[in-house]
């Protein structure tokens, strides 16, 4: 939790709290570091309570209970904000969608003018040429968009595989796409000239 009030609300529930709160967390709670704890007391703040209703008694599963902590514990630490945050977030999406509350309103959509290539033709190559021509004089910016948490990668997106044959990440692949256009490039312009 990042403010203050917040943390000092977490602070104040006690094991009775848990044990009107989430009744199975509280017969588990022995198994839970001082940091889970913490993020258990965090979730219940958040109303996320019904997470629990099914944990079953100590003894049983113990592996998975630590494992979902293990989880929520990365992803508290990954997302911004945390898990107050997300949820925060979630929830006001989720109200916005069922108030019918649409993001793109105001936008038509329109299918853009333009040409059809089909590879080889005289017409292809000849927009070919112009593009890689007018290369010489471009700029290519990659927004990466930030980590991949949502997608469970714990890095940055552009690290992901671009396809599972190779392996080849997606920056990798970008940065030879980039090296082969100025290699042709350079070919091309000495032909122009």
């Amino acid at each position: 939790m990042t403010t203050g009030s917040t943390a000092d609300a977490l602070s104040k529930l006690c094991i009775d709290d848990w044990a009107a709160a989430a009744p199975n967390l509280q017969k588990n709670h022995s198994l839970l570091s001082p940091e889970q704890v913490e993020l258990a007391k965090a979730l219940l703040e958040l109303n996320q309570a019904h997470l629990f209703e099914h944990w079953p008694e100590p003894g049983v599963e113990d592996d998975e209970k630590r494992a979902f902590f293990d989880q929520v514990t990365r992803f508290n630490a990954s997302y911004l904000g945390g898990l107050a945050s997300y949820i925060k977030t979630a929830r006001e999406l989720l109200a916005e969608s069922e108030a019918g509350k649409n993001p793109y309103d105001g936008f038509t959509p329109s299918v853009p003018s333009g040409e059809n290539l089909t590879f080889g033709e005289d017409n292809f190559i000849q927009y070919e040429n112009a593009g890689v021509w007018e290369g010489r004089k471009t700029a290519f910016v990659l927004v990466a968009g930030g980590l991949g948490e949502r997608l469970g990668y714990n890095g940055i997106k552009v690290a992901l595989p671009l396809e599972t044959t190779t392996g080849t990440c997606f920056i990798l692949h970008y940065i030879e796409s980039m090296t082969t256009g100025s290699a042709r490039m350079a070919g091309k312009l000495e032909r122009i000239w």
